[in-house]
């Protein structure tokens, strides 16, 4: 059986901080969710509190991934603008609210576009696995990105809602990939 080059195990390698970020969304999305009638301000806090953890777990998997390896550097630029745009939405969610909704739109369209790239790289890397819920919360992410740019002075409610739906599906899918990118691993170790 063909050795399989250790930099295509770089993300696979990651899954435990994949299936935190997935756990961690879930959470933020029940939050979010349950109470429909939280105010631009709580909804904002929320979601920089849940965009600076996010951040974090971001970087643990750059920091998991091997050197060089594909995506690892698409992850670290995505750990620290989460970071950054967390800790704005969650420090001054008042003063910055209309800016603040902005870069979180920023924000979700380039993790859309990192966890698209993600799942079709890993598509390649092999393992014997598909990587749709990646690409599935990519969407998601872009979808709710765009949103908050066209239509950043939409109604509490509806952004709440909204944003506790992209949440809760980003999660799902992560905490998804989590498990096939686990069950890779194994078989690209195994193979290795």
């Amino acid at each position: 059986m063909p050795s399989v080059p250790l930099a295509s195990t770089a993300v696979h390698r990651a899954w435990l901080f994949v299936a935190a970020r997935g756990a961690v969304a879930v959470a933020v999305a029940a939050f979010v969710l349950t109470r429909p009638g939280m105010g631009r301000d709580m909804l904002l806090g929320a979601l920089g509190a849940y965009l600076f953890v996010d951040g974090l777990l971001a970087l643990g998997i750059a920091l998991r991934a091997e050197r060089g390896a594909a995506g690892r550097g698409r992850y670290i630029i995505e750990g620290l603008l989460s970071l950054i745009v967390g800790a704005l939405a969650f420090a001054r969610p008042a003063a910055m609210a209309s800016a603040v909704l902005m870069l979180v739109g920023a924000r979700s369209i380039i993790t859309g576009l990192v966890e698209i790239a993600t799942a079709i790289s890993l598509r390649k890397s092999g393992g014997g696995e598909t990587h749709w819920p990646i690409g599935v919360g990519g969407f998601a992410a872009l979808g709710f990105g765009a949103f908050l740019l066209v239509r950043p002075a939409s109604g509490a409610l509806l952004l709440v809602l909204l944003a506790g739906l992209y949440i809760m599906i980003f999660g799902l899918s992560l905490i998804g990939a989590a498990f096939r990118l686990h069950r890779a691993y194994g078989r690209l170790r195994t193979a290795g």
